[in-house]
């Protein structure tokens, strides 16, 4: 993209009217103002930071709208289910969700839903909501009471179908002190110093990972991951992040996925 994507607004643009409203506190307990001024300006500051973050939102909506179309206008990638557009093909929204994107209440897809070919490859990218269920109660007779159903919680997804259960493994870039050792060692020590590997399969992990796909990891290096981790879950091979849908990753991402999906086993 020629500009940075637009940011979602945060919680940051509540700092000044907060900010207004601890220096009034403070003056009113110093004797300053009257503490009813500073009583009166709380809903105040409150009001004006909540339209503060609704004009923010909207802002981003219509500046994402923009970049999408932007994304779309490059020949590269094609937008579905929005207003206008077609639908998103069935099977694509299907995938395994595994923990942490496992949810007994639901999920939602918030953000556009984007696919774009690399060498020959379909690759999709979306944002799944992760939805759960807060600590329930006991009732007077003893029986357990469902808490409420919390904020869908946001992770940027970027996959790819396969043809058949290729079996699972995870890879994650290996942090400093990390306490989790890899599963397995796939023998390109590059890509064991580098890369963490979680799996039940042994077989299944150097069958990917060693020779090829590992070493072409190793060459592009854990930043290539962006913060994410890389999952082959059965007939899908998903790269993944906690967070809203980042378009400026996409094309690195995208490469990423389809590049790690030419080593797997046929």
């Amino acid at each position: 993209m020629s500009r940075q994507a637009a940011r979602r607004p945060g919680l940051g643009i509540l700092a000044v009217p907060t900010a207004v409203v601890v220096v009034v506190a403070l003056l009113a307990g110093l004797g300053v103002v009257d503490v009813w001024v500073a009583l009166a300006l709380v809903p105040v500051a409150a009001v004006v930071a909540g339209l503060g973050y609704v004009r923010g939102l909207r802002r981003f909506h219509q500046q994402r709208a923009e970049d999408v179309e932007r994304l779309v206008a490059t020949g590269r990638w094609t937008s579905f289910g929005g207003q206008g557009e077609p639908d998103v093909p069935g099977g694509v929204l299907s995938f395994p969700k595994g923990e942490p994107l496992a949810s007994t209440v639901g999920h939602t897809f918030g953000g556009p839903v984007l696919r774009t070919r690399v060498d020959g490859r379909e690759v999709w990218t979306l944002e799944l909501g992760v939805q759960y269920r807060s600590g329930g109660t006991y009732s007077e007779t003893g029986a357990q009471v469902s808490g409420p159903t919390t904020p869908a919680e946001p992770y940027h997804l970027v996959l790819t179908h396969l043809d058949g259960d290729l079996g699972r493994v995870e890879v994650k870039a290996s942090g400093v002190g990390d306490a989790v050792r890899s599963d397995v060692e796939v023998g390109v020590p590059e890509f064991d110093r580098a890369f963490t590997v979680r799996t039940q399969s042994e077989r299944t992990a150097k069958e990917w990972l060693a020779d090829g796909g590992g070493a072409d990891l190793a060459r592009q290096g854990a930043d290539a991951l962006h913060g994410g981790r890389l999952r082959l879950d059965g007939s899908t091979l998903i790269w993944w992040r906690k967070g809203h849908q980042d378009l400026d990753l996409l094309d690195d991402v995208a490469r990423l996925v389809a590049r790690a999906g030419a080593f797997l086993p046929r």
